[in-house]
């Protein structure tokens, strides 16, 4: 019967809905990876000896891209190699490894250089208008850097190049960041800062997304404290539009969108819940979800990695307090966070703030969500800011 057997993807993929202007990346491969929050599990306990991301269990990852405190790599190596199983026990506190199921294939020259040789078909076929004026066209997802693989501009797939690493957060068997001292908790947004440094300057790369999934209900298959980086060679639409409203707020008004959102919410503390010399923690005016906030840096900056090293420490602060009184008010909930720095290449500097925020997963996205993109939320922000700051230590 013609058309009754069942496609198989069998390679990642980007893949363009023309009707959102919405990219979408296929990975089959990630579904083969191990859940410890399966339907059949129950969460580990913290003495589980099988996990991957403890000391001693090294030699069950990837070779790591970094490792902090830094150690001798090649010293790591030769044990590995002589003795895959040994238990190596090496004085680090953060390692960053590539992804075992990565949604994006490793990133590589050869690679950009082996697509562009291909033919490139497809060209764009609407334009937006940008925040500056200009036309441009989204869904192009550059031709020089990825093959378009189906001439259909209804069909439109490319050939993805980017990276997918794993920050495993402690070599102890933690489930929270804030279950650290905030030292430790610097490193990790030290090793943060590193990797996103290493990717701007790859060449072809145009974004990088940090992200952190805690709980089974935020997306989390593994119990031990990580989050993750993905590079891209395109650029989100949530974040190129985020780019272009802060751009137009900046020719409109003529200063940053989020150093005037923050003067003023100093001025009415209504929904601030932290703060401190060179950051605040406040809940969004019109936030999509219950006690979702996000910790902003006071000085402009459009790009995380230009952070400084004692500013590291007062984040780790901000962090371990904000995310401890989130788990003190709701024990239970799970939570998403993601570091939103700027594009690689064309973003505003000027108008551009990087922020991390933090979304609990305490409501679920029902069909009016889903068919309006309108969302309903029954807390307001006001109401959690209040609370979130009465679970402060």
């Amino acid at each position: 019967m013609v058309g009754s057997k069942e496609p198989t993807i069998v390679m990642n993929e980007t893949r363009y809905d023309w009707l959102s202007d919405r990219w979408v990346i296929f990975a089959p491969n990630r579904d083969e990876r191990p859940n410890e929050f399966g339907p059949t599990k129950k969460a580990l306990p913290k003495e589980h000896l099988a996990c991957p991301f403890c000391s001693g269990s090294e030699h069950e990852t990837p070779e790591p891209t970094l490792v902090l405190p830094e150690i001798d790599f090649d010293e790591t190596s030769m044990n590995r190699k002589a003795d895959p199983g040994k238990r190596i026990a090496p004085a680090w506190q953060v390692r960053v490894v590539p992804n075992k199921f990565p949604a994006i294939p490793r990133f590589s020259n050869e690679h950009v250089d082996g697509v562009r040789e291909m033919s490139s078909i497809g060209e764009a076929y609407h334009g937006e208008m940008s925040a500056n004026g200009t036309m441009r066209n989204r869904q192009q997802y550059p031709p020089r850097q990825s093959q378009m693989l189906a001439a259909d501009h209804l069909f439109q797939k490319h050939m993805p190049s980017g990276a997918h690493e794993v920050i495993i957060e402690s070599p102890t068997h933690i489930d929270s960041i804030t279950s650290l001292p905030a030292d430790h908790i610097a490193i990790i947004f030290e090793a943060y800062r590193r990797r996103l440094n290493h990717w701007r300057a790859q060449r072809d790369l145009k974004y990088a997304l940090i992200f952190k999934n805690y709980g089974a209900d935020a997306g989390a298959s593994l119990y031990h404290s990580h989050s993750q980086l993905i590079s891209l060679d395109f650029v989100p639409c949530d974040i190129e539009r985020t780019n272009d409203r802060m751009t137009l707020y900046h020719q409109r008004f003529g200063s940053c969108y989020i150093c005037h959102l923050v003067a003023e919410e100093d001025e009415r503390q209504e929904r601030i819940l932290y703060s401190s010399e060179n950051f605040v923690a406040m809940c969004p005016f019109a936030s999509r979800f219950p006690y979702s906030f996000s910790i902003i840096p006071r000085m402009h900056r459009s790009r995380y990695e230009e952070i400084g090293q004692g500013e590291l420490h007062e984040l780790s602060l901000a962090v371990k307090a904000t995310l401890s009184a989130l788990e003190s008010a709701h024990p239970s909930a799970a939570y998403n966070f993601v570091l939103q720095t700027s594009p690689f290449q064309g973003g505003n500097e000027e108008s551009f703030h990087w922020r991390l925020r933090v979304i609990p997963r305490l409501s679920k996205i029902a069909g009016f969500e889903w068919g309006s993109a309108c969302f309903i939320n029954t807390v307001t922000p006001e109401y959690a800011a209040r609370v979130l700051r009465d679970h402060l230590e």
